[in-house]
């Protein structure tokens, strides 16, 4: 299969698109054929090599933390998804990511894709709406009923 890597820390021009071998599956994981993956800042960021504290990543690096594509495996164990499930998910940011036509997921990252959402666009999806949930639901207590207004929404995680 094929999937974008980098061999050193650096700028885009440090990405290749290369010949890798199809990942199989382990206990508790899932492959996914990859429909489309976003970048967002901490992609750029790991492939900078600035992360390395709180990401270490062991090069050649697959980069790619949002996911949108096709369950094709599954590891030992898993239950709750199926062969041809379609699903979107947040990856580990240390392990190989979704630039690449496969990629190994931990079930319990995976959820449905939105139906009425082309797979193309719901890649965009995961790490931003983790985010936003997060600030909202988890910071800010916002409970079922209540309302809210978000003033000067911008960028991904605003819209």
């Amino acid at each position: 299969m094929q999937a974008v890597r980098f061999h050193e820390f650096g700028t885009p021009d440090v990405l290749r698109l290369e010949e890798v071998p199809l990942p199989a599956p382990g206990p508790g994981e899932v492959r996914v054929r990859v429909a489309a993956t976003s970048f967002n800042a901490v992609d750029g960021n790991i492939r900078l090599g600035v992360m390395q504290g709180p990401f270490p990543v062991a090069l050649p690096h697959v980069p790619g933390v949002d996911l949108a594509g096709t369950v094709d495996a599954l590891g030992e164990g898993v239950t709750g998804w199926a062969v041809g499930d379609r699903v979107v998910g947040f990856l580990p940011m240390v392990p190989d990511g979704a630039a690449a036509e496969q990629v190994l997921a931990p079930a319990e990252v995976l959820t449905p894709a939105p139906a009425a959402v082309p797979m193309v666009d719901a890649a965009a999806l995961p790490l931003v709406g983790l985010t936003a949930w997060q600030a909202l639901f988890d910071h800010g207590g916002l409970t079922a009923g209540q309302r809210v207004l978000v003033v000067g929404a911008g960028a991904a995680v605003g819209g």
